[in-house]
């Protein structure tokens, strides 16, 4: 994966920052395409965070709102990924924390946890014994197996949740250790 810095954007030849820093300064063409670049990232992110698809749109809308509210006060338009992953992963922290909030006080139905079925042929028995075990998981939890799933380096996550490499391969082990504990109990 290239680093922030090289990465280029698609429609010119400038870096991510130098789009970042117009963006910053009201170009309302690098703040859109800025949006557009990330837009199917951010969707896939929430959606291993929620685990919803019904959630995705909303809250993806969210964050982006919340990145054009924020980028004037962005220091280091170089560290935007990290930052706009930062900004994501709590938007659906929170998110979860309320969700979890209202089911307090409203009463559960299943059709609320209603998941669409991928297409494909996939194994269902072990598609939902995956599902359950990933529900088991703290949403911090599912947010750093997201980051590995998109094919971030440790360095890269560490920034994101601004801690150090070392934090984030023992958080890993054990999120993954947690995974494979509730995966492997419901396999038999």
């Amino acid at each position: 994966m290239q680093s922030n810095d090289t990465r280029m954007d698609e429609s010119s030849t400038t870096t991510l920052g130098d789009q970042v820093r117009r963006a910053q300064a009201g170009d309302e063409a690098a703040m859109r395409q800025l949006i557009v670049s990330y837009q199917n990232r951010v969707a896939g992110f929430v959606y291993a965070i929620t685990g919803r698809s019904d959630s995705v749109e909303d809250l993806a809308q969210v964050i982006f709102v919340k990145m054009v509210r924020a980028l004037p006060r962005l220091n280091a338009p170089e560290q935007f990924e990290s930052w706009l992953f930062r900004l994501a992963r709590n938007t659906c922290i929170d998110h979860l924390r309320r969700q979890k909030l209202r089911r307090i006080f409203t009463p559960f139905a299943p059709e609320h946890e209603n998941v669409p079925e991928p297409d494909g042929a996939v194994d269902s028995e072990e598609l939902d014994a995956l599902r359950f075990a990933l529900a088991q998981l703290r949403p911090k939890d599912r947010a750093l197996l997201a980051l590995v799933q998109e094919g971030r380096s440790h360095a890269e996550i560490a920034e994101t949740l601004r801690t150090s490499v070392a934090a984030v391969k023992a958080r890993l082990h054990r999120a993954r250790e947690h995974l494979r504990q509730h995966y492997t109990t419901d396999e038999h």
